[in-house]
C-alpha cells in the first residue's frame, strides 16, 4: 500500500513539476517550444479540460470559493486529505521552480537592465542629432535648387543646338539623297537605294515644295522613277524575286496594282517550270518499255540535279509524288498568300485564273504520270504472267501495282486539299477526288486491258506458228500448245487480276467518295473485256457478223477496247475501223473457237467464284434495284455464239481452201481433149437417153437431206461439216465445166473411190449429207458431160483394186 501510495505521489509530483514549466514557459513566449518537446501523458490529457474549465486552479476566471465549496461537496475526507497534499506538493514545486528561474535568468536580467539604462541616456542625444541632420539637409536642397535654376537656360540652350545638329544632319543628308541614289543605282544596290529613299520621303513629301528642297524632290523623284524602272525590269527576269521587287515599289511610293499582272506572270513562270522539270523527269519514274535508255539516262541526270536525288536511289511514285508535291503545293499556296499580302482582294479574279490554269496542268501531269505507271504495272504482270520477257524495264508487281498507285494517291490526296484555306476557288478537294476515280478506273482497264492483249498476242503468234509450219505433219501442234497458255493465261490472270485490284477496297482511303461504286466498275469492266476479248477474235480473224444480230449488238464495237487508244498501238491492238486484219490460217479459227467454248464453260464459272470470295455481298445488285455489273449469263451466251460462229468460219474456210486446192489442181478432160476408152458394160446415173430435165424431176422425189445444219464441237461433227463444205464446193466447180466422156467417167470412179473414206469419219445425218453431196458430184457430171455413159459399179470395183496391186495396171485398164 505504502509503495503504491509513494509511486501515486512520484506521479502527482511529475504532472505539477510539468504544469509549473508550462506556466513559465508561456509567460515568457516558449509555449510552441515546450509543448512541442514534452508531449503529454495519457493523465495529462485526461485530467486536462478539468484545469482548463472554468473552475480550474489555472483559469483567468478561476473562483476559489465555488471550488472549494464544490470540493466540500463532492469528496470525502480521505480525497481532502489527498488534495491538500498534492497542493502542498505543487506549492512546494512552485516555490523551487521559480527560484531556480530567477537563478538561472540572473545574469539575464541584470544585462537587460543595463541595455534599458543605456537607451534611455541615448534616445536623448538622438533627438539633438536628428534636428541637426534635417537642417543640414534643407540647407542642401536650398543650394541644390539654386543651382538648377542657373544651369537651366543652359541646358535648354543646349538641347536646342542638339536638335539643331541632329536636324542639319538630315538635311545634309537629304541634300546628299540625289547623290546616293545614283551610286546606289549604279552599283546595283536597288535595295539600298529603295530604302534610303524610303527614310528620306516623308520629309520631301512635308517640305519638297519650298526653297531649296524643290531641286532635291525633283532629282529624288527621277531616281525613284528610274529605281522603278529597274524593279519591274527586275520583276519580270527574275522570277524568284518578284514579291521583293513588289515591296520595294511599295517603298517608293508607287501604285502596285499595275503590277499584278507582271506578279501572276512571273509566278505563272515559276510553277510551270516546276511541272516541266517534273515532266522532264517521269521517265525516270516509269522505266516503261516504250521510253528508250537515253531518254531514261537523261531524266536520271534531271531527277539529281533538280530535286537532289542520289545516284543509286531509284524514284519510285510515291517519292515523285512527294516531290512534286512539296515544290508545286508550296509555290501555288505562297502565290495565293503573297498575292492576298501584296495586293489584296483587288484582282482575285486574274490570281484564280491563273492559280487554276496551274493547278489544272498539275493534275494532268499526275494522271499522265500516275496512269501511264499503272499501265507500266499492269503490262509487266500480264507479260509474266504469260511467259513473256518484252516486259520493258518495270518489274513485274505481284500486286498488279495496286500497293503503289495507291500509296501514291494516298499522298496526293492528304496534300491537296490543303491548298483549300488560301485558295478555296479552286476546289481542290474535289479535284483531287476525281483525279483518284480517274487513275484507279485506268488502273482497272489497263490490267483487264493487258490481260486481253496478252491473250491476243498468244493468238497471233500460234498463227504465225502454223503459217510457218504449213504443210507439216505437226503443223497442229502449235494449236493444242496455244491453247493451253491462252487458257491458263485467262484462268489465273483473271483471277489475280481480281485479287490484286482488291488492294484499293482495303485502302479505303484512296477510293475516297466513291468507295461504293468501287466493286460495281471492276465488275463491269470485266465484263466489258471478255466481250472485248470475244469482239478482238472475230476482228483478228477477220469474221463477219451480221448487223443487228443478238451477237453483233451483245459485242463491243471493234474499235472499242479494254484500254484507252492512247494505249492501243503500243498494245498491239487494232486501232478500230480500217485497221488491216492479217489473214489467219483456219486452224486459228478452231483455237478460238476452243477458247471460246473455255470462256463459256469454265472461265465464267471461276470468275464468279472469284468475286463471291473476293467481295462477298457486294457489286450491283446485291440487295440494290440495279443490276449486277457482271451477268455472267450474257457473257456466257456470247462465248457461245462467237465459238458457233467461229466454228461456222472455220468450216467455210476448210470447205474454200479445199474448193481452192481442186481448181489449182485442174479440171477433168474437156470434150476438146482426147477419146474416152471403150467401156463394154456401163451404168446410167439416171436414164442414158434421158434428157436434164427428166433428172432433174427424178431428184425431186428424192428425200432431203440437210447439208449445213449446226456444227458441234466434236471431230467428227467438224470433219463432217468440212467435207460437206468442200464437196459442195466441188459440186459448184463441175456444174462450170463442161466433160467427155473420159472426164466425167473419171469423176464418177474418183467419187466411187472417195465414198468408203469419208463414211469412216462420218455417220447418221453427217453421213447421209455426205452421201448426198457425192451422188450431186456425179449427178454434174453427168449434166455437163456430152456423152453421159457410166461405169458399172463391178466395174469401178475392179479397176480400184486392180491400182492398189499397181497403179500401172489402173492406167492400162482406164
Amino acid at each position: 500500500m505504502a509503495a503504491a501510495e509513494q509511486r501515486m505521489g512520484g506521479a502527482m509530483a511529475d504532472v505539477k513539476a510539468q504544469r509549473v514549466r508550462d506556466l513559465l514557459s508561456s509567460y515568457y513566449g516558449n509555449n510552441d517550444d515546450a509543448a512541442s518537446d514534452t508531449p503529454e501523458t495519457p493523465s495529462e490529457t485526461s485530467r486536462a479540460p478539468s484545469k482548463h474549465t472554468a473552475g480550474g486552479l489555472d483559469s483567468l476566471n478561476f473562483d476559489a470559493d465555488r471550488y472549494l465549496s464544490q470540493l466540500l461537496r463532492q469528496a470525502r475526507l480521505k480525497a481532502l486529505m489527498q488534495k491538500h497534499i498534492e497542493m502542498s506538493m505543487e506549492i512546494k514545486t512552485l516555490d523551487s521552480d521559480m527560484q531556480n528561474l530567477v537563478y538561472e535568468n540572473y545574469n539575464k536580467f541584470i544585462s537587460a537592465t543595463d541595455t534599458i539604462r543605456a537607451m534611455k541616456s541615448n534616445v536623448g542625444n538622438m533627438d539633438t542629432s536628428m534636428a541637426s541632420l534635417k537642417e543640414m539637409i534643407e540647407s542642401v536642397a536650398d543650394r541644390s535648387g539654386a543651382v538648377n535654376a542657373k544651369l537651366q537656360t543652359r541646358r535648354d540652350h543646349i538641347e536646342e543646338l542638339s536638335q539643331v545638329r541632329s536636324l542639319l544632319q538630315k538635311l545634309q543628308a537629304v541634300f546628299e539623297l540625289p547623290k546616293q541614289l545614283k551610286v546606289a543605282i549604279d552599283a546595283g544596290a536597288l535595295e539600298v537605294a529603295v530604302n534610303s529613299y524610303a527614310d528620306a520621303a516623308p520629309l520631301l513629301k512635308r517640305y519638297g515644295h519650298k526653297g531649296a528642297f524643290r531641286k532635291v524632290a525633283a532629282e529624288s523623284g527621277e531616281c525613284a522613277k528610274r529605281l522603278t524602272a529597274l524593279l519591274r525590269q527586275r520583276l519580270v527576269q527574275n522570277n524568284d524575286e518578284a514579291a521583293e521587287c513588289i515591296q520595294m515599289v511599295r517603298k517608293l511610293g508607287g501604285p502596285i496594282e499595275s503590277l499584278q499582272e507582271d506578279f501572276l506572270h512571273c509566278m505563272q513562270k515559276r510553277m510551270t517550270g516546276i511541272l516541266d522539270t517534273a515532266a522532264g523527269i517521269m521517265p525516270a519514274v516509269l522505266a516503261s518499255e516504250s521510253t528508250s535508255a537515253t531518254a531514261t539516262a537523261e531524266a536520271r541526270q534531271k531527277a539529281e540535279a533538280s530535286w537532289g536525288v542520289a545516284k543509286d536511289q531509284t524514284l519510285t511514285l510515291h517519292q515523285y509524288a512527294v516531290q512534286l508535291d512539296q515544290r508545286f503545293l508550296s509555290e501555288l499556296s505562297q502565290t495565293g498568300a503573297l498575292f492576298s499580302e501584296l495586293f489584296g482582294s483587288s484582282g482575285r479574279a486574274q490570281l484564280v485564273k491563273v492559280t487554276r490554269s496551274a493547278f489544272s496542268e498539275y493534275l494532268k501531269l499526275l494522271r499522265s504520270v500516275l496512269e501511264g505507271a499503272a499501265t507500266g504495272y499492269a503490262r509487266s504482270s500480264a507479260g509474266a504472267l504469260s511467259g513473256s520477257r518484252n516486259t520493258g524495264n518495270v518489274e513485274a508487281p505481284k500486286d498488279w501495282g495496286a500497293g503503289a498507285v495507291a500509296e501514291a494517291l494516298h499522298t496526293i490526296s492528304t496534300d491537296v486539299p490543303r491548298i483549300h484555306s488560301i485558295l478555296p476557288e479552286l476546289s481542290a478537294s474535289d479535284r483531287g477526288t476525281e483525279l483518284v476515280e480517274k487513275v484507279v478506273r485506268h488502273h482497272i482497264s489497263a490490267c483487264f486491258g493487258s490481260l486481253e492483249s496478252s491473250a491476243v498476242a498468244l493468238v497471233e503468234a500460234a498463227g504465225a506458228k502454223l503459217s510457218e509450219g504449213a504443210g507439216r505433219e505437226t503443223s497442229a501442234q502449235p494449236l493444242a500448245q496455244a491453247h493451253t497458255e491462252i487458257t491458263t493465261v485467262l484462268a489465273r490472270g483473271l483471277k489475280a487480276v481480281v485479287r490484286a485490284l482488291k488492294g484499293y477496297q482495303q485502302r479505303q482511303w484512296s477510293l475516297l467518295s466513291w468507295q461504293d461504286v468501287f466493286v460495281d466498275r471492276l465488275q463491269g469492266q470485266l465484263q466489258h473485256m471478255l466481250l472485248s476479248l470475244l469482239s478482238r477474235f472475230l476482228q483478228l480473224t477477220g469474221t463477219a457478223v451480221q448487223a443487228g444480230s443478238e451477237l453483233a449488238k451483245a459485242l463491243p464495237d471493234a474499235g472499242t477496247s479494254t484500254v484507252d487508244t492512247q494505249d492501243a498501238s503500243t498494245s498491239g491492238r487494232g486501232s478500230g475501223e480500217g485497221a488491216d486484219v492479217v489473214s489467219q490460217p483456219p486452224g486459228v479459227l478452231l483455237l478460238l473457237a476452243r477458247v471460246c467454248t473455255f470462256l463459256e464453260t469454265e472461265a465464267v464459272v471461276q470468275v464468279m467464284e472469284t468475286l463471291a470470295s473476293t467481295f462477298p455481298g457486294q457489286g450491283g445488285g446485291s440487295g440494290g434495284d440495279q443490276p449486277p455489273a457482271f451477268v455472267a449469263g450474257t457473257v456466257a451466251r456470247v462465248a457461245g455464239a462467237t465459238s458457233s460462229r467461229l466454228l461456222d468460219e472455220y468450216v467455210a474456210a476448210q470447205g474454200a481452201r479445199l474448193s481452192l486446192t481442186g481448181g489449182a489442181a485442174g479440171a477433168p478432160s474437156t470434150a476438146g481433149g482426147g477419146g474416152a476408152a471403150s467401156v463394154s458394160t456401163t451404168q446410167s446415173y439416171a436414164s442414158p437417153s434421158g434428157n436434164a430435165m427428166e433428172r432433174n424431176v427424178a431428184r425431186l422425189f428424192t428425200d432431203h437431206v440437210s447439208l449445213f445444219g449446226e456444227v458441234q464441237f466434236t471431230a467428227a461433227s467438224i470433219l463432217a461439216a468440212v467435207t460437206c463444205a468442200g464437196l459442195k464446193a466441188f459440186v459448184e466447180m463441175v456444174r462450170l465445166q463442161t466433160l467427155n466422156r473420159a472426164g466425167m467417167q473419171q469423176l464418177q470412179l474418183d467419187v466411187h473411190y472417195l465414198r468408203p473414206f469419208l463414211r469412216r469419219h462420218a455417220s447418221g445425218a453427217e453421213g447421209a449429207a455426205i452421201h448426198h453431196l457425192l451422188d450431186e458430184v456425179v449427178a454434174a457430171a453427168v449434166e455437163r458431160s456430152t456423152e453421159p455413159q457410166l461405169l458399172d459399179a463391178a466395174l469401178m470395183d475392179k479397176i480400184l483394186a486392180s491400182a492398189k496391186r499397181s497403179p500401172a495396171d489402173m492406167i492400162d485398164m482406164t
